[in-house]
């Protein structure tokens, strides 16, 4: 089933006085692209959530963001007097470089990183639930991928269907568009009263039915929305293939354009290549 690159998942978890809230979120990229935004406590276990992230997402700008916050029912908080300290004076060296910059408030300050300490906070216990939980909460992001990505496969598959719609209603009409298009040239020849070449004439008439033969063009198209089909029913991750396949059926599209005979097959034409669109625009959310 098609992944979508567009999806978000949140999960919040309880370790002695303190609440992990972990946010994920992913949308469109070239490559797996992966940014996170951790509590200081947390920085040692960056790798191996990474590995899990990678092993279930292969494309995608992936955002995760854990907050460490007191949980509500916490009793024990001091403030940590050395970190206050940094900041006095860091902030008394702001004051002598920029005299204009506005001055923080004591709330800006009570909510900077690492202002506040516990003698119960264990590194050791967030890093292991953080970890332990980070399977499910990528879970929980894949399947918002796969549900948009359903979504995204049933308006495919829709505008496939319509592509094929079109190559059927246009291979239906190909033998009297040659026709008139053959017997439009016999009328112009006739018109002009000198005496023709039968054999001459015939040779034309060949030349500009292969000319304007589009049945090869016709023929890829059916191949490449099979090969759209089967993209779109595997399990592997199918977006790369599918902006492959967009370009052929955008160049077959362009084919039957230059070789057009009539409105008929020039709004087929343009139809086709909306439809193309479309697609394209799809197909760059899927993984």
């Amino acid at each position: 089933m098609p992944q979508s690159m567009t999806g978000f998942a949140n999960q919040t978890i309880t370790v002695g006085e303190w609440n992990l809230s972990i946010e994920c979120k992913s949308v469109n990229s070239r490559f797996l692209d992966l940014t996170f935004k951790l509590p200081e406590a947390l920085r040692r276990s960056e790798p191996h959530l990474r590995k899990i992230v990678s092993d279930k997402i292969v494309r995608g700008k992936v955002e995760l963001a854990v907050r460490l916050e007191r949980a509500e029912n916490s009793l024990e908080a001091t403030i940590n007097l050395e970190k206050l300290s940094e900041i006095r004076e860091a902030l008394d060296k702001v004051v002598e470089l920029v005299p204009d910059a506005r001055a923080p408030t004591a709330l800006d300050i009570l909510m900077s990183q690492g202002i506040w300490i516990s003698d119960k906070l264990d590194a050791d216990a967030l890093n292991a639930e953080c970890i332990a939980v980070m399977p499910d909460v990528i879970e929980s992001l894949r399947n918002h991928r796969l549900g948009e990505g359903a979504r995204l496969e049933d308006l495919l598959r829709d505008r496939c269907t319509s592509i094929q719609t079109i190559v059927a209603n246009y291979r239906e009409q190909l033998p009297a568009l040659q026709s008139a298009q053959q017997q439009k040239l016999i009328d112009r020849i006739n018109t002009i009263d000198i005496t023709s070449d039968d054999k001459r004439l015939e040779e034309e008439l060949v030349f500009l039915a292969n000319k304007s033969d589009v049945a090869e063009e016709l023929d890829r198209l059916d191949a490449h929305l099979e090969a759209i089909s089967d993209a779109l029913s595997s399990n592997e991750p199918c977006g790369r293939r599918l902006d492959f396949l967009m370009q052929e059926l955008n160049r077959e599209a362009n084919t039957l354009g230059s070789k057009t005979t009539s409105l008929v097959t020039t709004n087929a034409a343009v139809e086709l290549k909306v439809l193309i669109e479309q697609m394209r625009e799809q197909v760059q959310n899927l993984e």
